[in-house]
């Protein structure tokens, strides 16, 4: 039997798709590789957004909780007193009250001006309460009435049975807000000295400069007074601790790019808007437009269009502002 050889035409064909399926089968494996890359850095981008506003959220909706604020006067910042020896909050204006929005990074700390009712900027600060879960009680469980300047002795019991008495007061200077509470039914932030003992006493004065009486009743819960800001820098969030001073770096969470805030008091609404990523664009998948649901007051630099991006939006209603 005669068998005929391939020709070189014949042979040449075959050469030919065999390459063309090889490449074929290449650059389906590497879109198939830029497509779950951009996916994966989508969805750390998404994570990254969902744990900055974890950390805001708990802040914000306990921020003015037992605290008298008005957005007229200053009743607010007065109610801390109006000294050197007086906690930061102090000099903060009642029209901000317990939410400060400024742009520009804490060297600049820019307050911004309100822009037809709301506040916008690319950092947020926020005065909020946290709970002790220790009561105070007075002799024959009567109410004590303070006026400027006055002070109490109250005992604290914690708020269940099986509690124990732990202080969260670490400091006793006036100037730091640590050392500064509020009793809700209250509604004016006091000083507090913890003199521990077998009755866990807890002395707590009014300021000198304020201009309401307040009376602290039996049962009321102590909660600790505390702030925070949030700004990002160099594609890092960082989330400060207010004391004397804004000094204490709590947290840091990198892969954020920018944020943007905006504060409207007249409807009590917070709404926070987080530009993530996961990392830089992946070669060949094109530079990242400005995403559509970034605020356009938002800024935008140009080396963001290098990096897979994500908005994480939150917004919340602040119950215990007026």
């Amino acid at each position: 039997m005669k068998h005929r050889g391939l020709t070189l035409i014949e042979l040449l064909i075959a050469v030919l798709l065999g390459a063309f399926v090889v490449f074929v089968t290449f650059d389906v494996a590497r879109q198939v590789t830029l497509i779950m890359e951009r996916i994966s850095s989508r969805t750390l981008a998404w994570q990254r957004g969902q744990n900055a506003l974890s950390i805001i959220e708990p802040r914000a909706l306990h921020a003015a909780f037992g605290i008298t604020y008005e957005r007229t006067g200053d009743v607010f910042s007065r109610s801390f007193g109006n000294d050197m020896n007086s906690p930061p909050p102090a000099r903060w204006t009642d029209r901000r009250g317990p939410i400060q929005i400024w742009d520009g990074y804490p060297s600049l700390f820019n307050l911004v001006l309100d822009d037809g009712g709301v506040f916008r900027g690319r950092g947020a600060a926020m005065l909020y309460a946290v709970p002790s879960a220790l009561r105070a009680t007075m002799p024959d469980d009567a109410s004590i009435y303070l006026e400027q300047g006055e002070s109490a002795v109250v005992s604290l019991i914690p708020r269940e049975e099986t509690d124990g008495i732990t202080s969260g007061l670490p400091t006793t200077a006036r100037n730091d807000l640590r050392s500064w509470v509020t009793f809700p039914l209250m509604r004016l932030p006091v000083h507090a000295v913890y003199s521990g003992g077998p009755e866990s006493r807890l002395t707590v004065s009014m300021a000198d400069d304020s201009d309401r009486s307040a009376t602290l009743y039996p049962y009321d819960e102590m909660h600790y007074l505390r702030a925070a800001r949030f700004y990002a820098q160099n594609e890092v969030m960082y989330s400060e601790e207010l004391r004397a001073a804004w000094t204490n770096v709590e947290s840091r969470l990198e892969g954020v790019l920018e944020m943007w805030f905006e504060w409207t008091p007249s409807k009590q609404l917070l709404e926070a808007w987080i530009l993530t990523t996961g990392g830089r664009s992946s070669s060949g998948s094109g530079l990242t437009v400005r995403p559509r649901d970034w605020p356009p007051e938002a800024p935008w630099r140009a080396n963001f269009a290098f990096y897979d991006v994500v908005v994480v939006k939150g917004s919340w209603f602040l119950k215990n502002m007026p």
